[in-house]
């Protein structure tokens, strides 16, 4: 079972001119990026192969593009936050364009075109408060029809409201973690964590 996450930086930077020492003020939050790269891939030992992870960068100067990082393809995952920003600062170096770092991808590809994608050949939801409770929609995990599951979600600033119509005329149904917020990088581990309980139970 393939995992996905798909991450809507909407204010990240889509070049590398911004400085490690202050990632947060520089750079467009890219750190809530590196911080659910770590959150979707990373294990207490190694890195998880069934996992594949898109931040879809929307800031300054050339939006839209997307960062692929692929569990089956890392090498070497980074355990810190800005080790794996000095991995995106590479990429994201407009002289240098290298296609991979390490199973590091970037792709000229906007949030629509990555869903559109994953739509075709995933169980496909969004993050959303007034979803449907996503220990119900687990529950029926034995009946998928895909092999995939692909899970949507908004970076500090969340899903706009035009992404959410967008979204929703797509036919791709919300899912709710509980009344509360949380951050990106946890409402990830949240889910990996409930997918391993439901794998391990299904076993």
């Amino acid at each position: 079972m393939k995992r996905i996450f798909i991450l809507k930086a909407s204010t990240a930077r889509t070049d590398n001119k911004f400085t490690i020492k202050d990632l947060p003020g520089t750079s467009g939050r890219l750190d809530v990026v590196c911080r659910c790269i770590l959150s979707s891939l990373l294990l207490s030992e190694g890195h998880r192969p069934d996992t594949i992870f898109y931040a879809v960068l929307e800031g300054p100067p050339r939006p839209s593009i997307t960062v692929e990082v692929n569990g089956e393809k890392i090498e070497n995952l980074p355990r810190d936050e800005l080790k794996v920003a000095l991995i995106l600062k590479e990429l994201l170096d407009p002289e240098k364009t290298p296609d991979t770092v390490s199973g590091f991808k970037l792709m000229n590809k906007g949030f629509q075109d990555i869903v559109e994608e994953k739509l075709c050949e995933s169980e496909t939801y969004f993050l959303h408060r007034a979803g449907k409770n996503i220990n119900e929609v687990l529950s029926g995990f034995p009946n998928l029809k895909r092999p995939q599951l692909t899970f949507i979600l908004g970076d500090h600033i969340g899903l706009n409201q035009n992404d959410i119509k967008y979204l929703v005329e797509m036919g791709i149904k919300p899912i709710s973690l509980g009344p509360k917020e949380y951050l990106g990088s946890h409402c990830i581990s949240l889910i990996q964590e409930k997918l391993n309980r439901v794998i391990k139970k299904k076993k």
